[in-house]
């Protein structure tokens, strides 16, 4: 099957569609932060957080179903619409009650846009299926930089509605790319027969414990050091700065993680990268400064796409090598354990960081690959 050519603007808008829904969550927990209806602290980002977590939980099975029997097109036009609902409802919203509800909902469009947006990747895009993963996966970091900072600042420029008109506008563009460029589905109903076989496979159930566990690991980071480096002085530029190097690091060593599983099995990939990324999360407690943290985190990401890049591949290989063609079911155990990842970081990580600091709750996380890596070894 092509990997390049008419299949190039399908990956673009892949990777813009992850770039929207992490820009909308992190606009919305952004403005959850600055909503004078919500007390101050960490109650309004643990409800948005929550609420988000939720829907992607409880919908991503619903759309790996329906990816295969409606199609991807639509379930990424489904996607779409309720990031859309989402972004209306909280702009309306009176009460926490209805902006708890948004989060449910983008949570859910989040489910229908990752099921069926990697499932396009891995559909088209097989002989370079791990590189073509890691593009579109760096669209949800770089959406995800862009949102933290938007809504503060589009909020400051142009008051309460211009987040969500810039939103609108974007969404609005998201919603085009995905109704006139996403090629259309095959014809014909596709198959699920042998599905419960395909979901018990070694390989899905193993993938889905890397995939937690490198957003676990990511996540921790991702939201214990900004408050880190704010307390130690550095300037809010200066720490996006830092992830924005991490982001552009994740995408310029795609070409690299694929040479390596080229070489490889990804088995040992991942499980090289799950160690690595052990050994590395303790140097971001440790450093100091605003370029030595900006490395740091930077050998975080690399280590990140070691370990997820090829283990999203290694699900649609999976499909593969049963020779069916319903991708959008190993992709919703990907949304639900990714999603698992985070909460984990949240109602643990974070509360123990607190308890413990930032340093021992890094080293318990490296603890855990470290355990984690034989068993990817042998089993993935």
């Amino acid at each position: 099957m092509p990997t390049h050519g008419k299949f190039w603007p399908m990956m673009a808008v892949v990777s813009f569609a992850l770039l929207m829904d992490y820009f909308i969550y992190g606009l919305i927990v952004s403005l959850v932060g600055h909503d004078p209806g919500h007390a101050a602290g960490e109650a309004p980002f643990g409800l948005a957080h929550g609420g988000y977590a939720v829907g992607v939980l409880a919908a991503a099975p619903l759309f790996g179903y329906l990816g295969e029997r409606i199609g991807l097109k639509r379930t990424m036009i489904l996607g779409v619409a309720l990031s859309a609902a989402a972004m209306a409802l909280f702009a309306l919203a009176p009460g926490a009650a209805l902006k708890l509800l948004a989060e449910l909902l983008q949570g859910a469009g989040t489910a229908a846009t990752w099921t069926a947006g990697l499932s396009l990747v891995a559909r088209h895009h097989v002989e370079r299926r791990v590189e073509m993963m890691g593009y579109a996966l760096m669209g949800s970091t770089v959406g995800s930089l862009l949102g933290d900072v938007a809504g503060g600042a589009l909020q400051y420029i142009g008051g309460e509605r211009l987040p969500f008109l810039v939103a609108g506008v974007l969404v609005a563009i998201d919603a085009g790319l995905r109704v006139f460029v996403v090629p259309p589905d095959p014809g014909g109903r596709q198959t699920v027969a042998g599905l419960g076989t395909l979901l018990a496979d070694a390989s899905v159930l193993v993938s889905a414990a890397a995939v937690g566990l490198a957003a676990l690991a990511w996540s921790v980071v991702d939201s214990l050091l900004p408050a880190r480096l704010a307390h130690a002085g550095v300037a809010p530029v200066l720490i996006g700065l830092v992830f924005i190097a991490a982001t552009i690091v994740y995408g310029v060593c795609s070409p690299l993680v694929e040479r390596a599983c080229e070489r490889f099995p990804l088995r040992k990939v991942i499980a090289a990268g799950t160690l690595a990324m052990a050994v590395a999360l303790p140097l971001v407690g440790v450093v100091h400064g605003t370029i030595a943290a900006a490395a740091a985190v930077s050998v975080v990401s690399l280590c990140y796409a070691f370990m997820l890049d090829p283990t999203t591949a290694e699900l649609g290989n999976t499909v593969d090598r049963r020779r069916m063609s319903c991708y959008a079911p190993v992709y919703a155990v990907f949304n639900v354990a990714y999603a698992v990842g985070m909460v984990a970081a949240d109602v643990a990580a974070t509360p123990a960081a607190a308890w413990l600091g930032f340093v021992p709750v890094l080293l318990c996380v490296g603890a855990v690959l470290i355990l984690a890596a034989p068993f990817l070894w042998r089993k993935a």
